[in-house]
């Protein structure tokens, strides 16, 4: 016989997303994990952790560390809402319009939280910058 045989083995699974085509790299879920996905979660990550810290320490740079805080943060949102953009651009070209809505909406409250966060850094930056001793 030159077939496969049903005793050969587990047949082989194919994971496929809805469109057809095959999963490439590491995923959690559905979610591909990319370089710069990686690296903005990072990010995030380590701006939230140390914008907590800053909270909490009560001396002198406690001002200055929050507005430090506020920025990354800020400015990892901000990345994260511009690439929702292509993402929308996408769903919409391949008419997943449901997706492009979601995306576009999750999208647009990321970029209000970073412009918010932005704008807490600077706020920090004017309270510190009127506080020097002399």
């Amino acid at each position: 016989m030159t077939g496969r045989q049903a005793s050969d083995g587990p047949p082989q699974v194919s994971r496929r997303d809805p469109s057809g085509a095959r999963h490439r790299g590491p995923h959690v879920g559905p979610v591909n994990l990319t370089p710069l996905r990686v690296t903005l979660g990072v990010a995030l990550g380590g701006g939230i952790a140390f914008l907590a810290w800053s909270v909490f320490v009560r001396d002198q740079l406690q001002v200055p560390l929050m507005a430090t805080g506020f920025a990354v943060c800020g400015v990892v949102l901000a990345i994260v809402a511009a690439l929702s953009v292509r993402a929308v651009i996408r769903a919409g070209r391949e008419g997943r319009d449901g997706t492009a809505v979601i995306t576009a909406l999750l999208g647009g409250l990321t970029a209000v939280a970073a412009m918010l966060l932005l704008a807490g850094a600077v706020i920090m930056s004017l309270i510190w910058g009127g506080t020097k001793a002399t």
